[in-house]
């Protein structure tokens, strides 16, 4: 790497910021560094072909023959760089080995730039003198506006003319000499595709670049947490100081803990559909070109969603949590604490599959409620788990909204003593029997929940995997 910036002259910018073109919030380095930049990320490969697409566009005369004569020095290094360039300047022009001229779609010149001008002296368009040979070539195959049929027919007369010239056999006849080498090579012997660094190696560095990110967008780490600030303060305001009397308790409490499953779940999901798609095109060049896998990747992506999955439950508890009243004791608060941990981890895996399947974000943001709503509707508060009908029973036992509310509900009612109003003319019972009207099992312990939402998590970061391999290697 040091090598690379060494030879770019990336040396002095080396630890800068890249920035945004046309006026970003963060300028970052020059249009020249990041033309360099372009370059130094395709040369960590060390490949032996380079192709690059314009890489003088935007750029001054000085800036645009730098860049030029890099790529020369690039040439001259044992590597062969094929470049497209549009209208360039005499001398930068003479810096290129050969040159490849196309008039509507066909080749009307193709060899060394030495060669160039005789050939079209020869065919007839000879360059004047003093004149840029290259905007001869452009000029003389250009279709120009009101002259279309004279300008195509003598693009017609350059592209036959080539075709008889002895620069056309010689390049025919190399053709087939390397057609016939390959050939005769054996298949094991093609480089394909190759992961030159070891997967701890590849996770580190995806790690400390996704890790620079996060500490470079503070923006980002704001938004989330004046989100989870934003959702405790308004069920805590909502849901301010529960009572334990009879009969309100269960809409009042169910209710607060199934908000707390809908706000762990849909502020993760729509974060990891918006934020994953923008990375997409970077992964897929890079692991197109042989840098990491995929698996390093998505790991190093968890390990920096590990402190928000930890950290923002624990703050959004931490400011509603008394205030709504809930079960005041450290062993109720910690069990919820790992519940929400574990919704959290849930939704992170959707949003991770949503996200990989649809590649793009605006798709992704719109079909994320549709997927979501019916795990929702049988997560156990708008029916009661005993009446699923029978077709729809995948949704319920593989709804992470299930798994956790019920732990949070048990949790939070199971031998809870509830208050009976002067007014109350049934029989006085305790938070188990509102369980029971609610089809959960007051004996459940809590760690089979936790278990499948830690097993619904994985399956669905698997798959996400999947839908991510699919795409990278399209």
């Amino acid at each position: 790497v040091k090598a690379i910036l060494l030879k770019l002259g990336l040396t002095k910018v080396q630890d800068s910021l890249c920035g945004y073109p046309a006026g970003g919030m963060i300028r970052g380095i020059s249009g020249g560094e990041r033309k360099r930049l372009s370059v130094a990320t395709e040369l960590l490969m060390d490949p032996p072909l380079l192709f690059i697409d314009e890489p003088t566009s935007g750029l001054d005369s000085f800036m645009a023959e730098n860049i030029v004569k890099l790529i020369r020095k690039l040439a001259e290094a044992n590597r062969t760089v094929m470049c497209t360039i549009h209208q360039p300047a005499s001398q930068i022009f003479a810096l290129f080995d050969r040159v490849c001229l196309v008039a509507e779609g066909r080749i009307a010149y193709i060899g060394k730039t030495s060669d160039a001008m005789e050939h079209f002296r020869k065919a007839g368009s000879p360059c004047p003198n003093n004149f840029n040979p290259a905007d001869h070539y452009i000029f003389t195959l250009a279709i120009r506006p009101g002259k279309e049929q004279q300008c195509r027919a003598r693009c017609e007369e350059l592209t036959e003319f080539y075709t008889q010239s002895d620069h056309y056999s010689a390049i025919s006849e190399r053709i087939k000499e390397v057609e016939d080498e390959a050939l005769n090579k054996s298949l094991a012997t093609v480089n394909r595709r190759k992961i030159q660094s070891p997967i701890w190696q590849q996770i580190k560095e995806n790690f400390r670049r996704s890790f620079l990110n996060t500490i470079r967008n503070p923006g980002y780490t704001r938004s989330r947490i004046g989100q989870v600030i934003v959702f405790s303060l308004l069920a805590g305001l909502v849901f301010l100081n529960t009572t334990l009397e009879l009969p309100n308790v269960a809409q009042d409490r169910g209710g607060c803990l199934f908000f707390l499953c809908i706000s762990f779940t849909f502020g993760n999901v729509f974060v990891q559909t918006q934020s994953i798609p923008l990375e997409l095109p970077v992964v897929k060049r890079e692991y197109q070109n042989g840098m990491y896998t995929t698996l390093p990747y998505l790991i190093s992506k968890l390990i920096t969603e590990i402190p928000f999955m930890v950290g923002l439950p624990l703050l959004q508890l931490a400011i509603c949590y008394f205030m709504i009243g809930l079960r005041a004791s450290a062993e109720a608060f910690f069990t919820t604490l790992v519940c929400c941990i574990g919704i959290t981890w849930s939704a992170t895996g959707m949003g991770w599959f949503i996200a990989t399947m649809t590649g793009d974000p605006q798709i992704a943001s719109v079909i994320a409620a549709p997927i979501i709503m019916p795990f929702l509707l049988f997560g156990g508060l708008f029916q009661n788990g005993d009446s699923t009908p029978v077709y729809f029973l995948p949704f319920k036992y593989t709804s992470w909204f299930r798994y956790g509310y019920n732990m949070l509900m048990v949790n939070e009612f199971k031998g809870l003593e509830l208050e009976c109003p002067d007014a109350w003319t049934g029989e006085c019972y305790n938070g188990t029997e509102i369980l029971n009207q609610f089809g959960i099992n007051s004996e459940e312990l809590w760690w089979p929940n936790m278990f499948a939402l830690c097993v619904f998590g994985a399956v669905m970061c698997l798959i996400a995997w999947g839908c991510l391999m699919c795409r990278v290697r399209r």
